[in-house]
Formats: C-alpha cells, structure tokens, sequence
C-alpha cells in the first residue's frame, strides 16, 4: 500500500472521533495493487472499513458512482455507512476476511463460482446504457495484449536473448488472428472479476474494487474468473463454470469457449505486463508469485485456439523466464 497522507488522515480522525468511532491500524490487503488506503475503525462494539482515496482522488467519484449502478443491479457490494467528498474517504461495514481466494481449492469455491456467474450475468442485461460509465475502445483488448507481452520481453531480454526478434513474430500473430476481438457488443464489465476483488461472507457474495466499472467485451469478466492470472481451477470445475454460464446466458457451448479462450488469451498477455510495471514500481512479489500462473493460463489459451506458432513461441519465452 502506498503511504497515507497524515494531514487528511488528522481530519479523518477528528471527524470520525465526533461520532465515538476511533481510527486504528492500516490495514495490508496484498491482493489489492492499487494505492488505497485501508484502515480498521472501531466502535465500543462494531468494527468497520475506511476506504481512503487521497492518493487516487480521481477514483472517488468513479467508485461511488460504481457502486449505485451495481446495487442498481443486484450486484452486492459492501454497505457504504458515511462518505466525505472532500475527504475523499467512505466508511463502510468490515467483513472479517480479505477476499474469497482463501476459499480457493475448499468446498465453498463451486458456491462462490456460481455466485459470481449470477453476478455477470445481471451485468450483463440489457438495459439503457448508465451515465457516466466509460466505454473502452473496441480497440483496448488487442491494444492491451500487445503491450503487456512486450513489456514482458523488454523486461527479460537479458535472458531471452532474441526477444526482440520474438516479440516481432508475437505482434506479426496477434495483428493477424486476433481481428475477432474487435467485434462485439459493449456490456457493463467489472473488468477485474476474479476471486481477490471478491469477499465471501455467511454464505453472500460481495464485490469489490469496482471503480473501474466500463462497458467491454461481454466475455472479459467470465474470462477473468475462469482463467485467473493468479491460479488455475481444475479442469472439471473450469468446465463446469463454463457451462453453468452459457447456459444461463444463452450462449452456444462450441462458439463461447472460443470466444472466452480469445479473450482470456489478451487479458493475461495485458497483465503479464502489468505484473512488470508493478515489480517497477517496488511491489516485487505480483511478477514472483503470479507470473507462472499466469503463462499456463496462456499456454492453455493457445493451445484451445490451435495458435500453434504463438504456442511454440510463449513457450520459448516462459522456458527461459520461469
């Protein structure tokens, strides 16, 4: 987390203390790689979260803004108590836990999958479209995905030795098979829909760092849940994650498993980038921790599409970079 301003917490801390709620420790969510702030506040018998936004002001509005449209839809996130807009702080009901990936690999995951598939597809509706809500560029999927795999070579050339020559037959391949992901129709996107932005609790399912709420691709959240950067499910549960949502979204089995693999495929080339920039930035352990994850996520995707010359080129990359 990056460092809290002490001006704005003294005022955050005289405000709350007028309402008999006092302002303990900074809370570390590891998970969450953004600049917020958390804090732990408490009451005589109550605890509950402060969200503080001083070091990303402009994702105030945005993650208020988030929030109404997704309560709008169903979509459950934590119970905001008070907000300050010129604080730029909300302080909302504290749930014990960090994330639902502590559930990962336990009995509750197929509760919290299906929960979340209930999730996207009320995001998914058809509706009129929400003021405010940002529409990314049919252009972003296929922009981001060749950034992210660059940087990555840029970063490790030292060992890759011929990343520049890669990376030049990577950018030839995504160019030509990857037009498809340019054809679609904008739904409401989380745009980071996976187990960490997640919180599981007495059996209910909250979501949370919604600020960047967007319209995109209508397969980018399910791809983000299914093919996590951060760990892979089973091949059973994957599959059954896979069907419960087609069928509840009406979609063909054969043609959304293309069409996720293809858009799963980006997404994860995106983040292998952005895995570099935040070991840049001195959050080291995302790029340690994540980066095999996230290649066997892609060698996966490569080889579901029969991408065979992007296949045999990932896996030149991952060999001398694992």
């Amino acid at each position: 987390m990056a460092s809290s301003n002490s001006v704005n917490l003294s005022k955050i801390k005289k405000q709350l203390s007028q309402k008999n709620i006092k302002l303990g420790g900074k809370l570390n969510f590891h998970s969450d790689a953004s600049n917020k702030v958390f804090q732990l506040c408490k009451t005589a018998n109550k605890n509950f979260l402060l969200l503080s936004f001083q070091n990303c002001p402009s994702d105030y509005v945005k993650y208020i803004r988030a929030g109404k449209v997704l309560n709008n839809l169903a979509v459950s996130t934590p119970k905001i108590l008070e907000q300050h807009k010129y604080q730029r702080y909300v302080l909302m009901e504290y749930y014990p836990i960090d994330n639902s990936s502590k559930y990962y690999q336990k009995p509750e995951i197929k509760n919290i999958l299906s929960a979340s598939v209930k999730s996207i597809i009320n995001l998914q509706k058809k509706r009129k479209r929400f003021s405010g809500i940002p529409i990314k560029s049919k252009q972003n999927l296929i922009k981001n995905a060749s950034q992210g795999i660059e940087t990555y070579i840029d970063y490790y050339d030292h060992k890759i030795q011929i990343g520049y020559y890669l990376n030049k037959l990577i950018q030839q391949s995504i160019k030509k098979n990857f037009d498809k992901l340019q054809k679609y129709t904008p739904t409401l996107t989380h745009g980071d829909f996976f187990l960490d932005n997640l919180i599981y609790f007495k059996k209910k399912l909250f979501v949370i760092d919604h600020q960047d709420l967007h319209y995109n691709h209508p397969c980018l959240d399910i791809a983000s849940l299914i093919f996590d950067a951060r760990r892979t499910y089973s091949p059973k549960l994957e599959e059954k994650v896979i069907k419960d949502y087609a069928r509840k979204s009406g979609r063909s089995l054969s043609q959304f498993r293309d069409d996720i693999h293809m858009v799963g495929l980006a997404r994860n080339l995106r983040i292998l980038g952005n895995w570099v920039n935040l070991y840049r930035a001195g959050k080291t352990h995302y790029l340690k921790r994540f980066r095999k994850h996230t290649w066997l996520q892609i060698l996966k995707h490569a080889e579901h599409l029969r991408l065979w010359d992007l296949r045999e080129l990932f896996e030149e990359i991952y060999k001398k970079t694992k």
